[in-house]
Protein backbone atom coordinates (compact mmCIF):
# COMPACT_ATOMS: atom_id res chain seq x y z
CA UNK A 1 0.00 0.00 0.00
CA UNK A 2 3.00 2.30 0.96
CA UNK A 3 4.46 1.52 -2.28
CA UNK A 4 1.02 2.12 -4.32
CA UNK A 5 0.43 5.28 -2.84
CA UNK A 6 4.19 7.10 -3.43
CA UNK A 7 3.68 5.78 -6.93
CA UNK A 8 0.33 7.51 -7.63
CA UNK A 9 2.37 10.62 -5.57
CA UNK A 10 4.89 10.48 -8.43
CA UNK A 11 2.38 10.16 -11.42
CA UNK A 12 0.33 13.22 -9.61
CA UNK A 13 3.65 15.29 -9.15
CA UNK A 14 4.75 14.81 -12.95
CA UNK A 15 1.29 15.52 -14.10
CA UNK A 16 0.98 18.55 -12.05
CA UNK A 17 4.07 19.83 -12.97
CA UNK A 18 3.23 19.36 -16.87
CA UNK A 19 0.25 20.29 -17.06
CA UNK A 20 0.08 23.52 -14.69
CA UNK A 21 3.53 24.09 -14.14
CA UNK A 22 3.26 23.88 -10.18
CA UNK A 23 5.12 21.22 -8.64
CA UNK A 24 3.58 19.16 -5.86
CA UNK A 25 6.39 19.91 -3.04
CA UNK A 26 8.69 17.79 -4.06
CA UNK A 27 8.19 13.76 -5.97
CA UNK A 28 7.60 11.87 -3.19
CA UNK A 29 5.79 14.34 -1.47
CA UNK A 30 2.51 13.98 -2.25
CA UNK A 31 2.15 10.03 -1.66
CA UNK A 32 4.11 10.69 1.67
CA UNK A 33 1.42 13.35 2.77
CA UNK A 34 -1.22 10.94 1.36
CA UNK A 35 0.01 8.32 4.19
CA UNK A 36 -0.98 11.12 6.51
CA UNK A 37 -3.87 12.61 5.86
CA UNK A 38 -6.09 11.36 8.72
CA UNK A 39 -3.37 12.90 10.81
CA UNK A 40 -3.94 16.43 10.91
CA UNK A 41 -1.13 16.95 14.25
CA UNK A 42 1.37 15.27 11.77
CA UNK A 43 0.30 17.37 8.87
CA UNK A 44 0.31 20.31 10.83
CA UNK A 45 3.78 19.44 12.17
CA UNK A 46 5.39 19.06 8.88
CA UNK A 47 3.98 22.12 7.36
CA UNK A 48 5.29 24.42 10.37
CA UNK A 49 8.99 22.63 10.17
CA UNK A 50 8.72 23.52 6.30
CA UNK A 51 7.74 26.91 7.34
CA UNK A 52 10.27 28.03 9.73
CA UNK A 53 13.08 25.81 7.11
CA UNK A 54 11.41 27.95 4.21
CA UNK A 55 12.31 31.22 6.45
CA UNK A 56 16.19 30.27 7.83
CA UNK A 57 16.82 29.43 4.53
CA UNK A 58 15.86 32.97 3.17
CA UNK A 59 17.24 35.09 6.04
CA UNK A 60 20.36 32.91 5.17
CA UNK A 61 19.78 34.41 1.54
CA UNK A 62 20.37 37.24 2.26
CA UNK A 63 24.23 36.82 3.40
CA UNK A 64 25.11 33.89 1.36
CA UNK A 65 24.87 33.46 -2.43
CA UNK A 66 22.34 30.32 -2.35
CA UNK A 67 20.72 29.03 -5.54
CA UNK A 68 20.31 26.21 -7.13
CA UNK A 69 21.82 22.79 -5.78
CA UNK A 70 23.12 24.72 -2.83
CA UNK A 71 19.90 26.01 -1.87
CA UNK A 72 18.34 22.48 -2.48
CA UNK A 73 20.86 20.63 -0.69
CA UNK A 74 20.67 23.39 2.66
CA UNK A 75 16.59 23.42 2.27
CA UNK A 76 16.83 19.20 3.04
CA UNK A 77 19.40 19.97 5.63
CA UNK A 78 17.70 22.27 7.88
CA UNK A 79 14.72 20.42 7.07
CA UNK A 80 16.26 17.72 8.54
CA UNK A 81 17.88 18.88 11.29
CA UNK A 82 14.56 21.01 12.28
CA UNK A 83 12.69 17.61 12.11
CA UNK A 84 14.44 16.34 14.37
CA UNK A 85 14.69 18.87 16.81
CA UNK A 86 11.24 18.93 17.01
CA UNK A 87 10.56 15.79 17.70
CA UNK A 88 13.33 15.78 20.49
CA UNK A 89 12.07 19.16 22.18
CA UNK A 90 8.91 20.44 20.57
CA UNK A 91 6.78 17.37 20.69
CA UNK A 92 5.81 17.24 17.23
CA UNK A 93 5.69 13.68 15.77
CA UNK A 94 6.86 13.90 12.38
CA UNK A 95 8.24 10.64 12.49
CA UNK A 96 5.85 7.65 10.47
CA UNK A 97 4.88 3.93 12.39
CA UNK A 98 6.72 2.14 9.83
CA UNK A 99 10.59 2.09 8.88
CA UNK A 100 10.69 2.70 5.72
CA UNK A 101 8.83 6.16 5.55
CA UNK A 102 11.28 7.10 8.16
CA UNK A 103 14.08 8.36 5.99
CA UNK A 104 11.04 10.22 3.78
CA UNK A 105 9.82 11.88 6.81
CA UNK A 106 12.94 13.63 7.23
CA UNK A 107 13.63 14.40 3.48
CA UNK A 108 9.67 15.43 3.32
CA UNK A 109 9.80 19.29 5.27
CA UNK A 110 13.10 20.65 3.21
CA UNK A 111 11.27 19.15 -0.17
CA UNK A 112 8.58 21.16 0.59
CA UNK A 113 10.80 24.19 1.78
CA UNK A 114 12.56 24.13 -1.37
CA UNK A 115 9.22 24.30 -3.21
CA UNK A 116 8.05 27.20 -1.03
CA UNK A 117 10.87 29.44 -2.37
CA UNK A 118 10.48 28.44 -6.32
CA UNK A 119 6.61 28.90 -6.13
CA UNK A 120 5.75 30.62 -3.07
CA UNK A 121 4.01 28.82 -0.07
CA UNK A 122 0.11 28.67 -1.35
CA UNK A 123 0.58 27.19 -4.80
CA UNK A 124 2.56 24.54 -3.24
CA UNK A 125 0.36 23.92 -0.33
CA UNK A 126 -2.70 24.25 -2.70
CA UNK A 127 -1.18 21.66 -5.23
CA UNK A 128 0.24 19.41 -2.79
CA UNK A 129 -2.92 18.46 -1.25
CA UNK A 130 -4.70 18.44 -4.26
CA UNK A 131 -2.73 15.45 -5.09
CA UNK A 132 -2.38 14.09 -1.86
CA UNK A 133 -6.37 13.94 -1.53
CA UNK A 134 -6.39 12.38 -5.19
CA UNK A 135 -3.79 9.75 -4.02
CA UNK A 136 -5.61 8.81 -0.46
CA UNK A 137 -8.74 8.31 -3.08
CA UNK A 138 -7.33 5.94 -5.68
CA UNK A 139 -5.96 3.94 -2.90
CA UNK A 140 -8.98 3.97 -0.55
CA UNK A 141 -10.92 2.63 -3.85
CA UNK A 142 -8.04 0.01 -5.57
CA UNK A 143 -8.76 -1.30 -1.35
CA UNK A 144 -12.71 -1.36 -1.54
CA UNK A 145 -13.00 1.13 0.61
CA UNK A 146 -10.38 0.55 3.19
CA UNK A 147 -8.64 3.88 4.74
CA UNK A 148 -4.83 3.52 4.63
CA UNK A 149 -3.18 1.61 7.94
CA UNK A 150 -1.11 4.58 9.82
Amino acid sequence: MIELAITLGLTFSLLSYEVFGLAAGGIVVPGYIALHLSQPDRLAGIIFVSLATYLIIKILGNYTFLYGRRQMVLCLLVGCLLANFSRQFLLLDLTSSTIQLQAVGWVVPGLIAHWFGKQGIYRTLCVLFIAAVLVRLIVIIIFNGELIPT
